[in-house]
């Protein structure tokens, strides 16, 4: 492995570890709301791109239907999420935040935007935006990489 590519996996690692932390931490801090991270990001999708299907949804976060389904059908039972009639697709309905489902991602964001500003004390501007150019860089790599269908190619 050439030194480039063994520090790409330095960062993956990184990359690996932090969403770990993250999610424990999302976990943590919205406990008493009984929102999971994994719940936490199909209502974040749901509040900035409205309505979408399990599979449209599945698809935005390169995870499986299933996985989604799970999480959905928790959100449905707590009541922070409702299904909809799709015209298009009737065995796909569109699933969308409820009233009260809003106001709980509201209170998750009032919350993460005070921890956000906290851990922002640490980095300046310029490297956030850096982390944040090549992570952006990173993940369209990737996803040509799952388009054109393996290392072997």
């Amino acid at each position: 492995m050439t030194t480039k590519a063994h520090t790409l996996y330095q960062l993956i690692r990184q990359i690996r570890s932090g969403f770990n932390l993250l999610r424990v931490l999302g976990d943590d801090l919205h406990r008493d709301l009984k929102v999971t991270a994994a719940m936490r990001a199909i209502m974040e999708t749901l509040a900035e791109d409205g309505e979408q299907t399990v599979p449209q949804i599945a698809r935005a976060k390169s995870v499986s239907r299933q996985h989604i389904q799970v999480n959905v059908d928790a959100l449905l039972r707590k009541a922070l999420v409702v299904l909809r009639d799709n015209p298009s697709h009737l065995r796909s309905p569109f699933v969308a935040l409820t009233p009260r489902g809003q106001a709980t991602f509201t209170i998750m964001r009032r919350r993460e935007a005070e921890l956000l500003e906290w851990l922002a004390k640490e980095f300046g501007l310029e490297q956030l935006e850096q982390v944040s150019r090549t992570l952006g860089t990173l993940n369209q790599s990737i996803r040509k990489h799952q388009k054109k269908g393996g290392a072997d190619d």
